[in-house]
């Protein structure tokens, strides 16, 4: 008797919440308005560990996103460093990095977070870096504030991880991998 009662509980509930899930208010889907693209600008924060007497650079970052899905998508990121925020001896080093990776979405209705997982290369000029353009990887995240119908304010945060290293017997490679902490504020424009 007890199974019977459950079984047309749910025989006549799941209907019910099929009809709810499909027939959402009009409202809903224009507060969460999907927008497939972005392009973002802002000043980044990068540590130069892979040159011996600097230890940070100021520069400028720009890139976009494009959703396939709410939740997932891809991105493309340009940034260019070259205003030593700190510096203990002579070189003038700069970095370049270009990437490309997968995104990940954490959408809500006017924060958005972000993880994502980026593959490029780096460019550090200036100090005789060998290579000076190295297979480089980043991997962070960030949140977008929603401040306007397609404006939001974009903070995020990487690690950047190249094999460039000032070699002195200039061999071309090097087995050890530098860190750098990226750290970007900046603005995104949603189309």
């Amino acid at each position: 008797m007890k199974g019977k009662f459950l079984l047309s509980a749910f025989a006549l509930l799941m209907p019910l919440s099929l009809a709810a899930q499909v027939a959402k208010p009009a409202a809903a889907d224009d507060a969460n308005e999907f927008n497939r693209y972005e392009v973002f600008a802002g000043v980044d924060y990068i540590s130069a560990n892979q040159v011996f007497g600097s230890s940070a650079l100021i520069g400028g970052h720009v890139g976009a996103d494009a959703k396939l899905k709410k939740w997932f998508g891809g991105t493309v990121d340009f940034a260019d460093y070259g205003i030593a925020a700190t510096s203990y001896g002579r070189l003038k080093p700069t970095v370049t990095t270009f990437l490309a990776g997968p995104e990940f979405y954490i959408p809500s209705e006017s924060i958005t977070g972000f993880l994502h997982v980026m593959f490029g290369g780096q460019h550090t000029g200036g100090v005789g870096d060998k290579p000076d353009v190295a297979f480089t990887y980043a991997i962070g995240g960030g949140f977008e504030y929603l401040v306007k119908k397609h404006w939001a304010v974009r903070i995020s945060g990487d690690d950047v991880v190249a094999k460039s290293v000032v070699d002195p017997n200039n061999t071309g490679s090097s087995p050890h991998p530098y860190s750098n902490g990226r750290a970007t504020a900046g603005v995104a424009y949603r189309f």
